[in-house]
């Protein structure tokens, strides 16, 4: 109900998905789209606007369909939530209604990007706009567990930072830096500081930062990667595009954030998906089918052990 996209054009994206033997999808949304729906609807009395104080909604709206969504998760009735509504008051619903994991003092959004070798998990891209250096610390055993339950050993962890130095940062940074560096057996390599065009060489699994800095890092990628496909397109004749082919088709598959799907909010007690406001149609389908694929590995269980 709080994308920027209409919730009939969302219903849409549901109705042309192909879901696996034994998945069921349920939208929950005003009752005014009730009828629109291709699948079972559960009406919710109200909804969270992306202009709205995320506290505020939490305790004035308890039965907005973001907070409605929450507590089906935590009752069990459904298996993940996948939202493209109010970031913040996704994150503080989240944290309030099924509580973090133990020990785990604030969840962190992560999500893949695209390198020159195997996607990179990048944590946090926006939850926590300012980070201690134990917020860090504990992104950083979250991003490591995140990847050894599905199913990559002994990854490398870095810090994205203005230079590879121990010495260079925040006072945070340098504190987290330290202490990662004295760990011992985390069941993950440190890889020290990753400046920021290092990231896309692919030599780092995680990349670990504060959200505020994740999430200005996130879109400055994006907009990078659109503005390659807008001047290729834009200087090749339609001609000379077919006759890339394939290839041309693997390079925006590659670049273009709407394959990948949304963050995951990492560090609750339930699978929670958050696409951004303005994801198409395509791209909320495909945080739908990571969020399928998490429950259907039982990754909350994995992800608990892992940390």
């Amino acid at each position: 109900m709080g994308s920027d996209h209409s919730p009939g054009e969302l219903l849409d994206a549901l109705r042309g998905l192909a879901l696996p033997k034994g998945v069921g999808l349920l939208a929950i949304g005003a009752p005014d789209f009730a009828k629109k729906s291709p699948v079972p609807f559960h009406a919710a009395a109200d909804f969270v606007s992306m202009e709205e104080n995320p506290l505020a909604a939490l305790r004035k709206k308890k039965q907005a369909s973001m907070f409605v969504g929450l507590r089906l998760l935590k009752q069990g009735k459904i298996d993940a939530l996948v939202s493209s509504g109010n970031t913040g008051a996704l994150v503080t619903g989240a944290k309030t209604i099924l509580s973090c994991l133990p020990g785990i003092l604030r969840p962190a959004f992560l999500a893949l990007m695209p390198t020159k070798k195997r996607p990179v998990a990048v944590l946090d891209l926006g939850a926590n706009v300012q980070c201690k250096a134990a917020h860090l610390i504990q992104f950083a055993l979250m991003g490591a567990a995140y990847l050894q339950s599905r199913g990559r050993k002994n990854p490398s962890v870095g810090f994205l930072n203005i230079g590879s130095e121990p010495i260079k940062g925040t006072s945070e940074l340098r504190q987290a830096y330290h202490h990662l560096q004295t760990l011992p057996d985390a069941g993950f390599r440190f890889a020290g500081n990753i400046e920021g065009q290092s990231v896309f060489d692919g030599n780092v699994d995680a990349l670990i930062t504060d959200g505020f800095t994740g999430n200005v890092f996130l879109k400055t990628a994006e907009g990078v990667a659109s503005l390659v496909l807008d001047q290729i397109t834009a200087k090749l004749s339609k001609e000379a595009l077919r006759g890339l082919g394939e290839e041309f088709l693997n390079l925006q598959r590659h670049l273009h954030y709407t394959e990948y799907p949304g963050a995951l909010l990492v560090g609750v007690k339930g699978v929670v998906i958050k696409c951004h406001g303005y994801a198409t149609p395509g791209a909320f389908q495909n945080g739908i089918r990571e969020a399928i694929d998490l429950a259907t590995i039982n990754f909350m269980e994995t992800f608990a052990k892992s940390l």
